[in-house]
């Protein structure tokens, strides 16, 4: 008799050990499934971390579209950007904040010869996208401007947090379907690159900034979440300079022609009106994308002494 009621005690306390072990299997598959499906959702961070989340960046405006300058006759001499990338639709763009900038553009300008070189006070060092293929070559066009103005040497963007040092930047020759064309130089380190021949701050032009995004410092790690709206602030000598954003979009490059890399870099070439180009490359795991945002003036500080 207790022989009997121990064997069903025993049935019993290895039913339900049986029936606990399937039920935490289930709820292991289970959890296991919903790491997957949303990784950001399940990760564990100590107590008063908070998590970044990466916004796509969707093509947006304040106040009418800019365009970005025509091509010259000979598209072989605009300086393609680096990184290649993969196409997307073209953007359309969504008014986000009241107009209050509406630019006019000249849709000529004049390509410049190449006569002159800019070459900065310290030596950076900077990461081509590919090795270099002439060093004979001069690639760099002598600048549209005759200008005394300091060079940019700081970018601040609240919104994002980046305080950030600026060097100027160059070209390499690379080569494409036989044909030699000009590539930016990126710095390798946390900076981002101003390329020498474009508009010193305060005059009218287009005055570029470019920076890698997920290597070398990441200085536009962030650079996709801005908005229409957000202020951008870049020291030059002892003089700062505001602008607002007013477009973002991203650009397809990887795997693309060169016509359409040449298309996408028009947005670097020189403008009639006063603007910030600031250049990277999305989304942040995969390069296949170029983000460019554009920015236009909104003041010009003049500080009673020495930035600190």
């Amino acid at each position: 008799m207790n022989q009997d009621r121990r064997f069903r005690q025993t049935l019993v306390i290895g039913g339900g050990i049986a029936l606990l072990g399937l039920v935490c299997l289930i709820g292991g598959i289970g959890l296991l499934a919903w790491r997957l499906i949303h990784p950001d959702e399940a990760l564990i961070l100590p107590p008063g971390a908070i998590t970044l989340t990466e916004i796509p960046p969707t093509a947006a405006l304040l106040g009418t579209p800019l365009a970005p300058p025509p091509l010259p006759d000979n598209p072989a001499q605009v300086a393609i950007l680096p990184v290649s990338e993969r196409a997307t639709p073209t953007p359309t763009f969504t008014s986000t904040i009241p107009a209050s900038i509406s630019p006019t553009l000249s849709p000529g300008f004049a390509l410049p010869s190449p006569t002159r070189t800019l070459r900065p006070a310290v030596s950076p060092v900077v990461s081509p996208a590919v090795p270099t293929l002439q060093a004979t070559m001069t690639l760099l066009p002598a600048p549209l401007f005759t200008s005394t103005a300091a060079p940019p040497d700081r970018i601040l963007i609240d919104a994002i947090n980046l305080d950030a040092p600026v060097i100027p930047v160059g070209q390499h020759p690379i080569t494409l379907d036989d044909q030699v064309y000009s590539q930016w130089d990126v710095p390798n380190f946390r900076a981002a690159g101003w390329h020498q021949n474009s508009a010193p701050l305060g005059q009218p032009g287009n005055t570029v900034f470019n920076g890698h995004h997920n290597t070398s410092g990441e200085v536009f790690r962030w650079l996709s979440t801005l908005k229409p709206g957000n202020f951008i602030t870049i020291e030059a000598g002892n003089r700062r300079y505001s602008y607002v954003v007013v477009q973002t979009m991203t650009l397809a490059e990887e795997d693309q022609p060169v016509q359409i890399r040449q298309q996408n870099a028009r947005w670097i070439l020189p403008t009639s009106d006063e603007r910030v180009t600031l250049v990277t490359c999305w989304p942040y795991s995969a390069n296949t994308h170029r983000l460019v945002v554009i920015a236009l003036p909104l003041t010009v500080v003049i500080p009673p002494g020495p930035i600190p």
